[in-house]
């Protein structure tokens, strides 16, 4: 009994100790897992057109599908929580697309769009809980 006591208290000690390990707070070229955001939380989504061609966006159960041209930027204002937020989007051509995520500022998640080669993303989904994936 004693020992089990012993074991106990270390593994308490060993657990206030030891610092909780956190996602880094990725600010530049953002893998989907190293961005999440607080349930709750007001986000401004902003959408970046670099792929040197028409893009169609659309988000989700939320409005029509709309045309951005090259260089262009739309923001979308999202509540984190309220449902599942995605944003889909395909090149005009037909050309695969890449996405680079960005966090420039707290409440900002920066969706840039790119010409790929090899691949094709074709959404950004985020998550009730805050988490942001790219499909």
């Amino acid at each position: 009994m004693l020992k089990k006591l012993l074991f106990l208290s270390s593994a308490l000690i060993i657990a206030s100790v030891t610092p909780a390990v956190h996602a880094a707070e990725c600010v530049y070229r953002c893998g989907s897992d190293e961005i999440q955001f607080a349930p709750g939380q007001s986000v401004k989504l902003e959408v970046v057109n670099h792929t040197g061609g028409r893009v169609s966006l659309e988000r989700v159960l939320d409005f029509e599908p709309y045309g951005m041209w090259p260089d262009q930027i739309i923001t979308i204002d999202a509540q984190i929580g309220m449902g599942d937020l995605s944003v889909v989007f395909w090149e005009a051509a037909q050309r695969p697309i890449e996405v680079r995520l960005h966090r420039p500022e707290t409440g900002k998640l920066q969706i840039e769009l790119l010409p790929s080669g090899a691949f094709n993303d074709s959404a950004v989904h985020i998550v009730n809980d805050g988490r942001v994936m790219i499909y």
